[in-house]
């Protein structure tokens, strides 16, 4: 009996190629991807680049998600090939072969799958694995910098994981036939669903799930309040899909039966028919579908705008090639910077040019209304702000104005509009406000969107006084009562030669740690000092090592989605084939046409199978409000882009979905035809 096991396997395996050996593609596919990824962390741990925490850290969760998602992945495909496996299986159990001849007939063909899946999978990770070390270093921009790893420990993982995963899947069907009786095996791929009924609480309830999600989405405004609340928006929404689907599909059925007028044409009468009665099944299978498609354009059209958009996110964050920013300094010290910076451009045979310079307090508010309370920043408010402070005589140096003030009146910088009153109060008192056009100078907040971002000249002696501003926050212990100003230098280089720019910051910045010593020992600095510095070259490496290594990982995921879907749908029209070959075999016989076959299969297919495809889309279209959020934590506040780079998404993966279908709807009516 023992010898007979890998015969009947093979026997079978051959016999059922239409859903073994997508199986086997599908399987191999994980594999690969999961090789693959496990590598490229390994390689990225063996590189120096600027930004490789970031990105390995990224890459490694990935191999997480595809582990998770490879598990449920085959244990879902695998369902299916057990439900076109119950008849053969009980078929052996009539003929004479025990339950344990069956579970060994069983272990025997997942072995076999196990084998070829793991020896295709990671024989073509180690063949492509080295296209998508280039692909990743192109993303990132460092081209060389990855050295291409085969690592043994990803090969032992691989097969340790799947080999686990595949004999879970052994151990689950044996158990179902185990717990069957023969008869029920034998008919067990033919038993079809009972009309389901119309549950309208679960439909309230499905509602309800949906609504909730769909109102966090649109109605949240603090980005980081929507990371918190972004996975459970999405398990209320995932919850909420498939309850509409498993009863909302039922009901709309039933009303579509309740039309005489539509029920009783021949192609309408087949297709409600059909999916009515086994819409348990249909409602699962066109959820999963549906929340597969929805995570693949939420994934890749989010990665791929964070990637496209990049040099908005430099522009926004750098003003110049080169922003220094100094607090607590003297005057003099700071005059010292710039000459130092002079020298050293000059040495690098480059000189300074469209320099960017000013003095200015910084401050953060609560905005009130038309007021600004200004506190410390971790207190919850409506909408924090963040203010630079000028007087008359530091603006009119750094604008080439000549304002003069009252001190009843304030200039005011909105440059996102988000001010529109004619008064504003401010440090306990009320002034008129008049709006005038600033020159850039929130360069470290430019990329926070939630943050309102205001530039402010006053003349108050009480507030401004010997170069020193009284510290505004209220309510709060400070061992500072002044507020030292910050000065700000920003420069371009001629020529803007990248290597020149980070030479050139690195040793001004090397001089500067050195001199920094002497003078925090002053008593007017004290220990009040703090700089900032950037440059748009290491700005650059930092953004496109991070979103470039997120892009990648995004496309991962969003072909793993794909691959998820198309065979979802596979199995679903296989199945489905089938189970309505006979049907469709006695409506010929009672009087339907081939012609009237093929247009109500052509029906039932469209009816199934662009729904998900619409779902989908709506729930994007409520999750981009979120998105967009989201986004910006990560300076990300290019609107324009981000519809652009999700209208494109959806569009490509349409077609996608478009070709799956045809593809699908021929094989299903092949089926239907060749059962016939």
């Amino acid at each position: 009996m023992f010898k007979l096991y890998p015969k009947l396997a093979v026997h079978n395996l051959k016999s059922s190629y239409r859903v073994t050996v997508p199986y086997l593609l599908s399987g191999s596919g994980i594999i690969m991807m999961y090789y693959m990824l496990f590598a490229l962390t390994m390689g990225t741990r063996g590189s120096k680049f600027y930004g490789v925490t970031s990105s390995g850290a990224a890459l490694e969760l990935g191999t997480y998600v595809i582990a998770i998602f490879g598990a449920i992945f085959l244990f879902y495909t695998n369902s299916f090939l057990m439900k076109r496996r119950k008849k053969e299986l009980g078929l052996y159990n009539i003929l004479g072969m025990e339950k344990r001849h069956i579970a060994g007939v069983i272990l025997t063909e997942t072995f076999m799958t196990a084998a070829v899946c793991l020896i295709m999978g990671i024989g073509f990770g180690v063949i492509f694995s080295k296209v998508f070390f280039l692909i990743l270093e192109q993303l990132l921009g460092m081209p060389g910098l990855i050295p291409f790893v085969i690592p043994l420990s990803g090969i032992r993982n691989t097969i340790i994981l799947f080999a686990c995963i595949f004999l879970a899947t052994a151990l689950y069907n044996i158990l179902q036939v185990r717990l069957s009786k023969p008869i029920e095996l034998l008919h067990g791929g033919e038993t079809g669903e009972k009309e389901p009924k119309a549950h309208w609480l679960l439909a309230i309830i499905g509602a309800g799930l949906l609504g909730a999600g769909y109102y966090i989405a649109l109605t949240i405004q603090d980005p980081v309040a929507a990371l918190a609340m972004f996975f459970v928006a999405v398990i209320l929404v995932i919850l909420g899909t498939y309850l509409l689907f498993m009863v909302g599909i039922t009901a709309m059925l039933k009303i579509l039966k309740k039309n005489k007028g539509f029920y009783y044409k021949t192609r309408h009468f087949t297709t409600v028919s059909g999916m009515l009665y086994r819409m348990k099944q249909n409602a699962a299978g066109l959820a999963s579908i549906c929340i597969l498609f929805t995570c693949l354009l939420v994934t890749v059209s989010t990665t791929f705008s964070l990637y496209t958009g990049i040099e908005d996110m430099i522009d926004s964050r750098c003003a110049r090639d080169i922003n220094l920013s100094f607090t607590g300094v003297k005057e003099e010290e700071f005059a010292s910077i710039k000459e130092k910076a002079e020298e050293i451009s000059a040495a690098h045979s480059t000189e300074i040019e469209d320099v960017l310079e000013y003095r200015a307090w910084s401050a953060g508010s609560i905005r009130e209304g038309d007021g600004f309370k200004f506190k410390d920043s971790t207190e919850t408010g409506t909408i924090y702000a963040y203010f630079n402070i000028f007087t008359p005589e530091d603006y009119n140096a750094f604008a080439g104005t000549n304002y003069t003030l009252d001190s009843g009146k304030v200039l005011l910088c909105d440059p996102d509009g988000k001010f529109d009153s004619e008064t504003v109060s401010l440090f306990g008192k009320t002034y008129q406000v008049e709006e005038i056009d600033m020159p850039y100078t929130n360069s470290q907040y430019a990329a926070f969107a939630n943050i309102e971002k205001y530039g402010l000249v006053i003349n108050d002696p009480e507030l401004i006084l010997d170069g020193r501003m009284a510290n505004p926050n209220e309510g709060i212990s400070s061992d500072y009562p002044w507020l030292d100003p910050m000065y700000t230098f920003d420069f371009d280089l001629d020529g803007h030669d990248p290597e020149t720019i980070k030479a050139v910051h690195d040793e001004l910045m090397a001089w500067f740690m050195d001199e920094k010593w002497n003078w925090m020992a002053s008593e007017i600095n004290g220990p009040g000092m703090s700089w900032s510095y950037n440059n748009r070259i290491q700005e650059r490496e930092d953004a496109t090592s991070l979103f470039g290594g997120l892009f990648f990982l995004g496309l991962f995921m969003g072909a793993m989605f794909l691959m998820g879907t198309v065979l979802i749908i596979y199995y679903k029209q296989v199945s489905e084939g089938y189970e309505d070959a006979k049907r469709f075999d006695i409506m010929q016989k009672v009087g339907m046409s081939h012609q009237e076959v093929k247009r109500s299969i052509h029906s039932q297919v469209l009816m199934v199978f662009f729904l998900p495809l619409l779902m989908a889309i709506v729930h994007l279209c409520f999750a981009f409000p979120m998105l967009q959020k989201i986004l910006m934590l990560m300076m990300m506040t290019n609107l324009d882009l981000i519809l652009l780079s999700m209208a494109g998404c959806v569009l490509v993966f349409s077609m996608f979905y478009l070709v799956i279908y045809l593809l699908t709807a021929r094989t299903y009516y092949r089926i239907v035809e060749s059962t016939n």
